[in-house]
């Protein structure tokens, strides 16, 4: 049996709403008299992963502008920007999309997007003036 793209995201989305439909069901509208639930114990196991910022040794070094330097004081200046994963020139590599967004005082000159085409090796080029 071949699945298309859209028969795999309606049943990947049916699941996970299926997964999840008993947890939004039973989520309602508390009264003033409920009392919190204690939050449980800790599992005691290790968490050893460990994360090291890569992106300056993979070309990634533009600057992501959102929001001020120093604080932030609306809610959509601390969400950031985002970013999209896809393969922009068919080579079969993910290259990377980077929005930047501005300052309520106003853009700084090197807030743009970025397109990053994926070198094959780890390391990204900037090609977003070519494209």
């Amino acid at each position: 049996m071949t699945f298309t793209r859209r028969t795999f995201v309606q049943l990947s989305l049916g699941s996970v709403l299926t997964a999840t439909a008993d947890r939004l069901i039973a989520q309602g509208v508390a009264s003033h008299t409920a009392k919190p639930i204690a939050r449980p114990a800790p599992s005691g196991r290790p968490f050893n992963a460990r994360f090291v910022d890569v992106a300056a040794a993979a070309g990634l070094n533009a600057p992501t502008i959102y929001g001020g330097v120093e604080s932030k004081k609306y809610i959509l200046e601390a969400t950031g920007c985002g970013c999209a994963f896809f393969d922009y020139d068919n080579d079969g590599w993910m290259d990377i999309f980077l929005l930047s967004g501005t300052r309520l005082e106003g853009a700084p000159p090197d807030a743009t997007n970025r397109l990053y085409r994926n070198n094959r090796d780890g390391t990204f080029t900037d090609v977003t003036e070519k494209a």
